[in-house]
């Protein structure tokens, strides 16, 4: 056999035994095998034991923070699972539910948060109709005097119209005659 042959060989069985090593290693991180129990569930020593007792006499202020805390075996009475339950995954925060507004033809696309809300003057000249819609070929629900102060609780897409809450009835109410 040549020398090139020889060496493309030699090559190709070391790939071939690490690839080997690394399917082996990688079935044995997702069974578990190396979370530091044996196959007969004893306790083997912790890699910072055996690294703790090869450089004893070695002072490093940090090894407190690195040494593995044992783990505690099981009472002999009680069974140990074949296999360990995953971890139950955390819980996701509900979302905040978006507030409905009775009484509306259509609901805002914009809702301000409490304490966001943006406080509007009903200009001082007419009192000021309160529709079910942004828009005037809406049903007007109410009705609000001149110079009363109104909250809005959210608006339409460009912020033309708003929804204002007045003596319990939800409506809208055109910005352009609001200060």
């Amino acid at each position: 056999m040549s020398e090139l042959r020889k060496k493309a060989m030699t090559r190709l069985v070391i790939c071939a035994v690490a690839l080997v090593a690394c399917i082996i290693f990688s079935v044995l991180l997702l069974t578990g095998t190396f979370d530091g129990k044996t196959s007969s569930g004893d306790v083997t020593p912790a890699a910072s034991d055996v690294v703790s007792d090869a450089v004893s006499g070695v002072e490093d202020p940090t090894a407190s923070d690195f040494t593995a805390q044992p783990e505690e075996t099981p009472a002999e009475n009680t069974e140990t699972p074949a296999e360990e339950q995953p971890a139950e995954p955390e819980a996701t925060p509900e979302p905040t539910p978006v507030p409905e507004y009775d009484g509306l033809s259509v609901q805002p696309t914009t809702y301000y948060n409490e304490g966001e809300q943006p406080s509007y003057t009903v200009t001082p000249d007419n009192n000021l109709n309160m529709r079910a819609g942004p828009g005037t070929d809406y049903d007007k629900v109410s009705q609000v005097p001149a110079s009363t102060v109104v909250t809005a609780l959210g608006a339409n897409e460009d912020g033309s119209w708003v929804v204002v809450n007045y003596n319990g009835t939800y409506g809208w109410l055109k910005t352009e005659y609001l200060s």
